[in-house]
């Protein structure tokens, strides 16, 4: 055994090593005390999912309420209340129905428009069926929005508020073009913006009068949007921001489906069309160069959303999507943003 020789250290590291051997030795004398009932396995670590909502009031009657990451809002029409889309799973959409309630009374819930199918958006639809509203959704997302209703998913395996209820599943209203709710004073047009985008199946939720858009995630501004879906279309989604850039369209505030409220509603369009550009730009050059797909981290940087949100999640899954569709290879997609991590309070 190699023996330590404390009086050859210099005297300012001798205290040192003395607390060092001391903490040592202890680590290896001490006993483990578990905490709790004797003999019985520990419990798991709960996980805080508190849903977070930041609500603005947008014009009289008309609210946008930001449940964690996810933009939703609503609107008080004559009878009741349009629901812009329910958040991602049945807690969040309990606390948004709260929140609507304390804003706007006990007016029923009358309507809930999905701008799209993905579960960010739609998570919460089991619990509002339970209030007995009308869903509307794109033609072509409402098959999917139809069956999550209908049976779930995993997260229903052990029952949630519409298991439980009497209530039926209601069926989904399928919208091609265009349809109108409540009247004069704050009318309200659900819209099909007619091209595939970041799905093939988005709407958007106008409000003329007051110049208000509830875009979905047609518009994400200083986030970064997802380009993953099997139907997102580059082509069709610049078109369609294009569109909401016409007179037939006066958008003063503009609710994206994430990021931050636009105001005026071209800084969000921009911001969406620079990036649908820059990052469709660099992935046909990286293609084209033959560069290494799975090296994308490297070639596939762009500096200039670098820290915006859902940048690192999210960016290089668009990377590569772009990459391959440049070389003409067909994906599949996802249809759900499983990447994008839901935030915990």
């Amino acid at each position: 055994m190699i023996r330590s020789r404390l009086h050859s250290v210099p005297n300012p590291i001798l205290p040192i090593l003395t607390v060092l051997l001391l903490a040592l030795t202890a680590r290896a004398n001490a006993e483990t005390v578990e905490l709790g009932a004797p003999n019985k396995p520990a419990k798991p670590m709960v996980v805080d999912t508190t849903a977070t909502i930041a609500v603005e009031q947008l014009a009289p009657g008309v609210y946008a309420a930001k449940l964690s990451y996810v933009w939703t809002g609503w609107v008080e029409l004559g009878d009741g209340i349009l629901v812009i889309d329910t958040g991602f799973n049945e807690q969040g959409a309990k606390a948004l129905a709260d929140t609507i309630r304390a804003r706007s009374g006990n007016l029923p819930i009358r309507y809930v428009v999905n701008t799209h199918a993905h579960q960010d958006h739609t998570g919460g639809d089991r619990f509002f069926a339970t209030l007995g509203p009308t869903f509307v959704a794109h033609a072509n997302a409402a098959e999917q929005i139809q069956h999550f209703l209908t049976w779930g998913g995993e997260e229903q395996e052990e029952g949630d508020a519409l298991t439980h209820s009497d209530v039926t599943p209601p069926t989904v209203k399928k919208i091609t073009k265009r349809t109108s709710y409540g009247g004069p004073k704050r009318p309200v047009q659900v819209l099909s913006l007619g091209r595939p985008a970041h799905t093939d199946g988005d709407l958007v939720v106008y409000l003329p009068k007051q110049r208000i858009l509830f875009a979905g995630d047609i518009v994400s501004n200083r986030a970064v949007p997802w380009m993953v879906d099997p139907g997102m279309d580059v082509d069709g989604w610049l078109k369609s921001l294009d569109s909401l850039l016409t007179p037939a369209f006066k958008i003063e505030t503009l609710v994206p489906g994430h990021g931050e409220i636009a105001r005026p509603g071209q800084q969000g369009i921009a911001f969406t069309n620079h990036y649908l550009l820059d990052a469709r730009e660099k992935a046909a050059k990286s293609a084209a160069y033959g560069q290494n797909l799975q090296q994308v981290r490297e070639w596939g940087y762009l500096g200039a959303y670098e820290g915006l949100e859902f940048y690192s999640e999210v960016h290089f899954l668009n990377m590569r999507r772009l990459y391959n569709q440049a070389k003409g290879i067909k994906t599949p997609g996802r249809k759900n943003t499983h990447a994008i991590k839901i935030k915990r309070t």
